[in-house]
């Protein structure tokens, strides 16, 4: 009963032409927020648009060992009744009994246990459980005896939010939740959340209001899976980067948007749950730990005591890889800390067909160096997906099988029962990384990041996409839930050089302070970081050259701080010790940073050895065509002589002029 028309829509203006034309839109499509609705539309959403379970990769880390003496401990007492020679009140009586029975002193009582005092000890018949904060305030008062008491631990970052619900008496992890952080609709990065606080009277209060619906409504998620109500938890800990932490507290972090990037406080911060907002005991208590410096925050000094470096006698370097990168390198004798603005890329976005951590994106990627034929593992799928080199033959062939196994299964067990095939409709993070690195060990992403002309049916030239620009078949249209082939565009590898060079710009700005030539250990934290597989990331140059078994992934170490602190009062006052004690390097002010980050822009860099790199490209080399090997060396520059060695001389390129080009479009430096 409906006249829909793509007339019912106000025509499209010139900047999302140039957008559909550039991102290949299909005909009709349209953006939603580029265009009003004048009259009766049927809409539909395309399949790679569509909003799908966020795969938050920031759940518990590595088994960790952790001690419990929490800040939040119960005490029983029985009270006499009272009587009329005894003026005191039922306060003083009680803080009389704990100070006899448990040694506690000098304690005062929050508002709301003080009104829930008289109810409880007339339902517990004098008796009651009490909950102390750091044996300095009485925060809860419950009838009868009661042996358990809850906590959780929480890390809000630029993307992902985790939070984890502890028991604080046995230590025992009881559950966990993760969710997308709500604020990234004002902006993907930090700078952009800032701007917005700066160009908008409600900006930040918009943000907070965001971010704490999404804490409470983890809470009563991590509450009902445990059966308990969200009133039960009496303390919170909460990390994240300096921006976070204002956004958490409503204080405009305007002043983190430009030098001298200075923080409201740097302190560690105890604030009542009430007064944020925050839906566990009224008198719960939100504990903040202090951060380092304008752009290294609380989730920071929450790595530090969870992997405690100033304990350890080896060089460590600690990257916890996200949207903002935070690097810490040292040992016991020094740490110095930074922060690198990676910005979204490594999360999937400003990739063309990038998309996050949901069902159906490209998570792991082989490419063939001989054939270039591709395997690659979806999101929601056990099974690797085998592609063939030229889009059809065996790789449509599985396919066709698969679809006809499909439908045998309906037939046999019925629609309701049937579950459809999982098929890629983009790709993530950790795809987008490994992809750009087997590129490169395939002979067709050169060193400077500049596609290899070679003859292949996956490899689509600047002239013969209309993109000006190369790209790179990942998946063809058959093999996805969209029907369109997901490309590697020049763009995509062109953002991940930016994206790790300034990761390594940073660990290469300490590695300088102290002197280094290498490290012996590297970590690599946060929920992102523990995907990345070493061998690519070292292959790109994202971390240096390393014995690749000294590379370990922990998992999202900010959350496991969280966590010990949480468990353990004394964690508290090593985070604030530790906080004050490592030495932060301000990249945004270091003159050498700029000159670091060009040179690692190149694969795996431009100057730095990378021997291991080396040797695993140079295996590879020996499968590619001569084409491809000449075409990669032309943009090679120096270095790489073994694969030099597998070309005859007078057939090596000269390589003078083509690698110092920097006249294509993807190589053009903005300011």
């Amino acid at each position: 009963g409906m006249s829909s028309s793509g007339d019912h829509l106000s025509p499209p203006g010139d900047r999302e032409r140039a957008y559909a034309q550039r991102r290949g839109f299909a005909p009709g499509a349209r953006l939603s927020c580029a265009c009003s609705v004048t009259g009766d539309l049927v809409v539909r959403v395309p399949e790679e648009s569509q909003t799908r379970k966020q795969v938050v990769r920031k759940g518990a880390g590595i088994a960790r060992r952790m001690t419990v003496d929490a800040a939040m401990r119960l005490y029983y007492v029985e009270l006499p009744p009272a009587h009329l020679k005894d003026h005191r009140g039922d306060w003083e009586r009680l803080a009389a009994a704990l100070a006899e029975t448990h040694g506690l002193e000098e304690l005062r009582i929050d508002l709301t246990a003080l009104r829930g005092l008289q109810p409880a000890l007339d339902r517990g018949g004098r008796c009651v459980t009490v909950t102390v904060w750091d044996r300095q305030e009485v925060v809860r008062v419950q009838p009868g005896f009661l042996d358990v008491v809850y906590g959780i631990s929480l890390d809000i970052g630029t993307t992902t939010m985790a939070a984890h619900l502890c028991n604080l008496r046995t230590g025992d992890l009881l559950g966990g939740a993760s969710r997308m952080n709500p604020q990234v609709p004002f902006g993907e990065d930090l700078m952009s959340r800032v701007s917005y606080a700066m160009l908008n009277e409600d900006g930040v209060a918009r943000m907070q209001g965001a971010v704490l619906e999404a804490i409470n409504g983890m809470i009563a998620e991590l509450a009902d899976e445990a059966g308990i109500q969200p009133q039960d938890v009496v303390e919170l800990v909460a990390v994240g980067n300096t921006t976070m932490h204002h956004l958490l507290l409503g204080i405009n972090p305007r002043e983190l948007g430009g030098t001298p990037f200075s923080l409201a406080t740097h302190g560690a911060l105890n604030v009542k749950a009430r007064e944020l907002g925050i839906a566990i005991a009224p008198g719960g208590n939100i504990f903040i730990p202090p951060c380092e410096a304008g752009h290294v925050g609380a989730d920071n000094v929450a790595v530090l005591v969870a992997e405690a470096p100033y304990a350890q006698d080896a060089m460590m370097l600690i990257i916890d890889v996200g949207t903002n990168g935070e690097i810490l390198l040292g040992n016991r004798q020094g740490v110095y800390s930074a922060s690198s603005p990676t910005g979204p890329a490594f999360e999937g976005a400003q990739i063309v067909h990038g998309m996050r951590a949901a069902e159906g994106a490209i998570e792991r990627v082989r490419i063939d160096p001989a054939t270039l034929d591709v395997r690659y593992k979806i999101i929601g799928r056990d099974d690797w997906v085998t592609s063939a080199a030229d889009g059809s033959g065996a790789s449509r062939a599985d396919h066709a099988a698969a679809n006809e196994r499909q439908r045998d299964r309906r037939q046999r067990l019925g629609d309701q029962a049937m579950t459809p095939e999982v098929r890629a409709s983009g790709i993530c993070g950790s795809g987008i990384i490994e992809a750009v690195a087997e590129l490169f060990w395939a002979g067709l992403v050169a060193p400077n990041g500049r596609f290899v002309q070679a003859s292949h049916p996956r490899l689509r030239t600047a002239q013969a996409n209309g993109t000006g620009k190369a790209e790179f078949v990942l998946a063809w249209g058959h093999e996805t839930s969209t029907g369109r082939e997901i490309v590697i565009h020049a763009d995509d590898v062109r953002a991940i050089q930016l994206a790790k060079a300034a990761l390594y710009a940073g660990t290469k700005l300490l590695m300088q302070r102290l002197g280094l030539e290498r490290v012996e250990r590297i970590v690599l934290a946060g929920g992102f970081g523990s995907y990345i597989d070493p061998r690519h990331a070292m292959a790109l140059g994202m971390i240096p050259d390393c014995e690749l078994t000294r590379v370990k992934a922990v998992g999202n170490a900010a959350g496991d701080g969280a966590r010990m602190m949480l468990l353990d009062r004394n964690k508290r006052d090593e985070a604030t010790w530790a906080a004050r004690w490592v030495q932060y390097v301000e990249t945004a002010s270091e003159l050498s940073f700029q000159e670091e980050f060009v040179s690692a822009i190149n694969i795996p860099h431009a100057f730095d050895p990378f021997p291991r790199a080396e040797a695993i490209v140079f295996e590879a080399s020996k499968q590619w065509t001569d084409e491809r090997r000449r075409g990669w060396l032309r943009y090679a520059g120096s270095g790489f002589e073994q694969i030099r060695s597998l070309v005859p001389s007078e057939e090596t390129p000269d390589v003078s002029e083509a690698a110092s080009r920097t006249d294509e479009p993807q190589h053009r430096e903005k300011g």
